[in-house]
Parts: structure tokens; C-alpha cells; sequence
């Protein structure tokens, strides 16, 4: 499984436990921290999803062992991509985050997500790709034209029953 802090970030406090004895271990050196288990994927192919305005999706072909994006616009086949992208915006309309990257570790041509809650994404000229970059720049630009524009009411409660 892995074992990851569940407010972490940049790969922090992340680790892969092949035994219960492992698992504990992690589990007793991670302090105050709070931790999620989770099963490990063994990927084909790992993306993260740029998510904004909880309309607009971006998957970026990421390489973890380089720990960078890399620039492909045929990474994934055409029907995978699009289940990427409804699958992400199903989560962040359930989180109700209009900023949000969606990680996903897909196997076998299924899609996991691996890490969903992330409101507060890297968007670095240096981290993305000038490509990804400039899509982020303008669809973060034209959110924030548009909500001056059109204020929402502060959402009191989330209604997750409408996405049932």
C-alpha cells in the first residue's frame, strides 16, 4: 500500500509499505500527521488533471520518476482521456473546488484516483509545460473575469445527493 500524509504535497511523507510491519512503522514515525492508506497502483501511465472553474479540464502526462510534466498531446487514446476528464470533473464538483488538480494512476487502461484534494495546485512557469502554462494562465485569468462579473452566493452546504 502507500502511506501518505493527507495534507502533503511534492511527494513529502509518501511511502510504499510491503508488509504490515512496514505500514505501522511509517505509521508510528509520521507524528501528529494525519495519514491515508491507500492501494498501490502499479501504473502504465500516471496523469494529473488541472482542474478550473469546475468546467474546464487539462490532463498533463506526468513523469514521476523525473518528477515532471512532459508535453504530449497523444499520451492517452481519445475514449481514456475523455473518461479522465468527466471522472475529474465529477470530483471537483462534489468538492465544490473550482482550482484543483486531480492525480490519476491508470492501469490497464482504468483510471484510479490517487489524489483529488489539492485546491491549492503547483502552477509554476517552471513546473508546467509552456503549453499547459499558457492554458493555465488564461483559464485563471477568465474564472476570475468571470466570477467579478457573476458573484455566486456563498454555497452554505455541499448537496452531494444530486450527484447520485
Amino acid at each position: 500500500c502507500i502511506l501518505k500524509d493527507a495534507h502533503g504535497g511534492g511527494w513529502r511523507g509518501v511511502y510504499v509499505c510491503h508488509s504490515v510491519e512496514e505500514l505501522i512503522r511509517y505509521y508510528d514515525g509520521s507524528g501528529l500527521l494525519t495519514m491515508i492508506a491507500q492501494e498501490f497502483i502499479k501504473w502504465d501511465r500516471y496523469v494529473r488533471c488541472m482542474c478550473l472553474g469546475c468546467d474546464r479540464v487539462l490532463p498533463m502526462p506526468y513523469d514521476t520518476n523525473a518528477r515532471r510534466y512532459v508535453a504530449d498531446e497523444d499520451y492517452l487514446p481519445p475514449a481514456l482521456k475523455q473518461r479522465v476528464i468527466d471522472d475529474s470533473l465529477k470530483l471537483v464538483g462534489a468538492l465544490g473546488y473550482e482550482m484543483n488538480t486531480v492525480e490519476w494512476a491508470i492501469r490497464d487502461g482504468v483510471p484510479y484516483a490517487i489524489d483529488f484534494m489539492n485546491p491549492a495546485p503547483d502552477m509554476d512557469i517552471n513546473s508546467l509545460t509552456p503549453a499547459s502554462f499558457d492554458w493555465v494562465v488564461k483559464g485563471m485569468a477568465d474564472l476570475v473575469i468571470d466570477r467579478a462579473q457573476n458573484p455566486r452566493p456563498q454555497l452554505k452546504e455541499l448537496r452531494w445527493s444530486q450527484l447520485f
